[in-house]
């Protein structure tokens, strides 16, 4: 088994509960701009925010484009003018207030800080994303935390990686690992910049990206088997 010395682990959907965190905050959207809560506009909306990451993470599209332009298209399909910077600003407002937890996190991060440098690699917002992990009481798990407004890129770019080096001190790749739910962010940025990665899969979904997987785990505790 290889041996690492440094693990960079996602934050959303990987160690913090995105799916409950984006549910609680697109409903106050919805019950303040009257659109119906029902599953279907939830599916909806959840569908325009992924592409406009995904043209953002292809170089589409900026950060401040994507945040403002997933509501104002959203809203938009309802013949609702919005401002999409103000929204994302009341997203990002309750978006903070949930930090529940992935089943296991707490643990393994128990686990790991005793034997490996930890560091969070994470898009979003800066004030979001610090909250949610101080709120949630992981903060201090982390020798460092990587957040990509404030990396001026994000995740896959090779740039966002480099600001992690430098504010590590260090680019030995070799003693990385990169831990992360997204083939087209994490994992993707892990083979760009020539760490190994580990695929956080809980739903056991199949690898359609083209991105190479050094590991599969459905569960955090199967990190173990690793480190």
């Amino acid at each position: 088994m290889k041996t690492y010395e440094i693990i960079l682990f996602d934050t959303d959907a990987t160690l913090l509960d995105f799916d409950k965190a984006e549910e609680y905050g697109i409903e106050a959207l919805f019950r303040r701009f009257d659109v119906p809560v029902t599953e279907e506009n939830k599916e909806k909306y959840r569908a325009v925010s992924q592409r406009c990451w995904q043209r953002l993470e292809q170089g589409e599209l900026t950060r401040a484009e994507t945040l403002r332009l997933r509501f104002e298209d959203f809203f938009g399909s309802f013949g609702i003018s919005v401002d999409g910077d103000e929204v994302n600003r009341l997203f990002q407002d309750a978006l903070a207030e949930s930090h529940d937890l992935i089943e296991g996190a707490e643990e393994i991060l128990t686990y790991l800080k005793e034997k490996y440098k930890l560091y969070v690699i994470t898009n979003g917002v800066a004030t979001t994303q610090n909250r949610r992990l101080g709120d949630s009481g992981l903060k201090k798990y982390f020798d460092g935390i990587f957040i990509s407004e404030e990396a001026g890129a994000q995740k896959p770019q090779e740039e966002f990686f480099e600001y992690c080096f430098r504010h590590m001190g260090r680019r030995d790749v070799e003693n990385m690992l990169v831990v992360g739910d997204s083939l087209t962010s994490d994992i993707r940025g892990a083979n760009r910049s020539g760490i190994d990665a580990c695929w956080y899969n809980p739903k056991g979904e199949e690898n359609t990206a083209g991105v190479k997987v050094d590991y599969e785990i459905h569960d955090l505790s199967e990190l173990k088997k690793i480190l």
